[in-house]
């Protein structure tokens, strides 16, 4: 039976996806993304989450049939899986218990990020397809996991009761972003594979971005129109992308664009709100600060 030899288990939108990208490049880690149609019907497990500890339903099929995601893994692999519900507590309170009881060796990765903005970028991720009809005032107002999951040390404290510290190795999304190599390095050393295999070279690893989507998502709606048109579509992949990406820009400005912006893009987080929120994770960020050693400070800005 394989069962993974690291976890990422969070933060969501904190460099998770990128991370994990960027490891399954090593030779040393199974690769699942290769594998990802093996895995069952369509939409069924996700390569990157498959949620198997944090949800009951997903957590009923066994654990044999978890240890199948990584059956195809050779013997001088490493494996690993990067589920972010695995940090979202009391939302899935079950997680920690359930990872210890399994896999009580597992080496568990947490990655963070300035809390505020985390919790609205997952607000960003969690609301794009209903067209933001709830602020993100209104949000955090009806639902808590976008901010429990922004305090991390509520999470780190549910793992605590079951594993030493050496289990863990906690990263800030600034580490993957301002000094990806020497961070990538970090993380080889700490699951036990070859540190010196360049994972930045060749394709660049492309992070999983909630601005980035909603920019996609606006300009596709945007020129949803003008695609119905007969032979557009095959003059479009004549053009240069400068000359497609002007059009888009002209067509932004007018009175049609400013109501596709309004009807698919977010309202901003008030200034007011983001006060309240950096007042609310004060005392969480210096506990953690003073946890993992790290200087916090432009987390209260």
């Amino acid at each position: 039976m394989r069962l993974p030899d690291f976890l990422i288990i969070g933060a969501a939108k904190s460099g998770t996806t990128t991370l994990f990208r960027y490891l399954c490049k090593h030779p040393q880690v199974y690769n699942p993304i290769k594998d990802a149609d093996s895995f069952g019907k369509k939409g069924e497990v996700f390569y990157k989450e498959p949620n198997f500890f944090s949800r009951d339903d997903i957590y009923a099929k066994g654990i044999d049939w978890y240890a199948s995601l990584f059956n195809r893994a050779s013997p001088q692999q490493v494996c690993g899986e990067a589920t972010t519900d695995y940090t979202k507590y009391p939302q899935f309170p079950e997680s920690a218990a359930r990872i210890a009881q399994h896999l009580p060796h597992v080496k568990m990765i947490y990655i963070m990020r300035h809390p505020v903005e985390r919790a609205y970028s997952y607000y960003l991720q969690l609301n794009v397809k209903s067209k933001f009809k709830e602020t993100f005032e209104e949000h955090i107002q009806n639902k808590n996991v976008s901010l429990d999951g922004s305090d991390y040390m509520l999470q780190i404290e549910q793992y605590l009761k079951f594993f030493p510290r050496e289990s863990f190795l906690f990263l800030l999304m600034d580490d993957l972003s301002q000094h990806p190599k020497e961070t990538l390095k970090k993380v080889c050393n700490f699951i036990g594979i070859d540190d010196e295999i360049d994972l930045l070279k060749e394709n660049e690893v492309k992070s999983n971005q909630a601005r980035k989507r909603l920019e996609y998502t606006y300009r596709s709606r945007l020129t949803a129109p003008l695609r119905k048109f007969p032979g557009v579509n095959s003059v479009r992949t004549l053009l240069p992308q400068s000359w497609r990406d002007q059009a888009y820009r002209l067509l932004k400005r007018t009175p049609y664009g400013e109501w596709v912006k309004k009807e698919y893009l977010p309202q901003p987080m008030r200034p007011e709100t983001r006060q309240m929120l950096l007042e609310r994770f004060h005392e969480s960020n210096q506990r953690l600060a003073e946890f993992i050693n790290r200087d916090l400070s432009h987390w209260s800005k």
